[in-house]
């Protein structure tokens, strides 16, 4: 199979991120129960904190509990959107953000000459499936403006044109937003779940993520209708409309989390990301905006391998183009929800036919032959976040004072051959020295034996 590119950038949408909204994520509400959602609950701080970091200039949050009317969206009125979980007996917790009425005005503006109805709410406090997300964004550091949307009962074409409203209405007002969509996946896993029991709400559930796991936005929203019915979500409307305001763009895409304890699914993903105008710190830059798109698909690239290799498949790795058919050294880190490290395995010089097949074959080393980690297991590859970096050739150094380990990473050789390679940026490594002395440790490398040392930098995604 061919791997395609994914459509170009939808101008004025930097983001668009998925967002459970129980309130009992929230770890002041959840008390005795967080450890049975803390999976869910890193994720939704790990998304927060990459939202924030995005800075973009207003969220757009897509609530499905929001008012309603017959083939009418609503778009929250007023110049301060405030929200608590008064019905949850939980007042304290609370939000409170300006509104960004003039995008708000846009949206309703093209939407209606899309032919879509709106109306403005107003005055009305925000439901909690805008207030339990906006609760991590505030807590991760957001402080700035949002708009807020509820759905229509119009069907998802009109989910469709809304979502293209939104990023309309960025692009003419030269806006840069993050838009997300708040959802809960199926309400009918268990016995006791909110909605019942359903054999196939589990299905659904599946389906959802496994969809979002290809990119395949598209597929996620259009679950067969029965499956929908015994799902009892509220996750599809929301997703359609941030998938239609990225123009169905899976660049960059990723699942952060998923699990259902207490009955209903909670998923967190990453729907789309623009690529990086400039490298981010301490990581270099893909060559060219066609290869940030083609390197987004490594890391989904290397979770297939794995699913493969669980399952018995003969699967061969997909077919690469452009950057992607080249022949490159890569490192593939599994990393566990909470962020530990779970296996990292990689090649210095590339040791097959191009990249692609490189991060099909170090995923697999990195989950079953990490000598410091036990072979992963296949419960653990839904939780599991997957980083690949791609090497550049190494190059000597002839000192210390030529490295730095945010930007660089280093390679030690001693003059026997054993030799340690730490790649850059890695957390808690804030000093060449420090650098140097982890390297010699993995290398087997005394102190105080001669070596030689060469940098690299890498093209991150993950």
């Amino acid at each position: 199979m061919k791997t395609a590119l994914p459509s170009s950038t939808a101008s004025g949408v930097r983001l668009a991120v998925l967002m459970p909204h129980a309130p009992v994520l929230i770890p002041a509400l959840a008390g005795e129960r967080l450890a049975d959602v803390s999976a869910t609950v890193n994720a939704l701080r790990e998304v927060a904190r990459h939202v924030v970091q995005s800075r973009p200039d207003t969220l757009v949050v897509i609530s499905p509990h929001g008012p309603r009317r017959r083939h009418s969206f609503g778009v929250w009125d007023g110049a301060k959107l405030t929200g608590d979980l008064a019905r949850f007996c939980a007042p304290e917790i609370s939000v409170s953000l300006p509104n960004d009425v003039p995008l708000a005005t846009g949206i309703a503006e093209k939407a209606e000459t899309a032919g879509i109805a709106t109306w403005f709410i107003g005055p009305h406090e925000l439901d909690h499936g805008a207030v339990v997300p906006l609760w991590f964004l505030v807590e991760a550091g957001w402080a700035g403006p949002l708009v807020v949307l509820s759905l229509a009962t119009s069907g998802l074409n009109g989910d469709f044109e809304l979502g293209e409203a939104i990023s309309a209405a960025a692009t003419r007002l030269g806006r840069q937003v993050a838009v997300i969509a708040s959802g809960d996946m199926s309400h009918c896993l268990t016995p006791t779940a909110p909605g019942g029991y359903d054999s196939r709400a589990a299905l659904f559930d599946r389906n959802f993520i496994q969809n979002l796991r290809r990119g395949d936005l598209p597929g996620a929203v259009s679950a067969e209708a029965n499956l929908v019915t015994a799902a009892g979500e509220d996750v599809i409307e929301s997703t359609a409309v941030a998938c239609a305001s990225v123009r169905w763009n899976a660049t960059g895409h990723r699942v952060l989390s998923y699990e259902g304890p207490f009955g209903v699914g909670y998923g967190v993903a990453i729907l789309y990301e623009a690529p990086a105008g400039t490298p981010a710190a301490g990581r270099a830059e893909p060559a060219g905006e066609a290869g940030a798109f083609e390197f987004s698909l490594l890391p989904e690239i290397a979770r297939r391998s794995l699913a493969a290799a669980f399952a018995g498949q003969g699967e061969q790795p997909p077919e690469g183009t452009g950057i992607l058919n080249e022949r490159k050294a890569v490192f593939v880190t599994l990393r566990q929800a909470d962020g530990q490290l779970r296996g990292c395995m990689g090649t210095i010089e590339p040791r097959y036919r191009n990249v692609l097949t490189e991060t099909w074959e170090m995923a697999r080393a990195a989950a079953f032959d990490d000598r410091r980690f036990p072979p992963l297991k296949a419960d653990e590859l839904a939780a599991l976040r997957i980083e690949v970096s791609i090497m550049h050739p190494p190059e000597p150094v002839g000192s210390p004072g030529e490295l730095d380990p945010m930007r660089y990473g280093v390679i030690v050789r001693a003059l026997d051959g054993r030799h340690g390679l730490l790649l850059p940026g890695l957390p808690g490594v804030g000093s060449v020295e420090c650098q140097l002395a982890l390297a010699r440790r993995k290398g087997g490398i005394s102190p105080d034996e001669e070596i030689e040392i060469q940098r690299f930098e890498v093209d991150h995604q993950g």
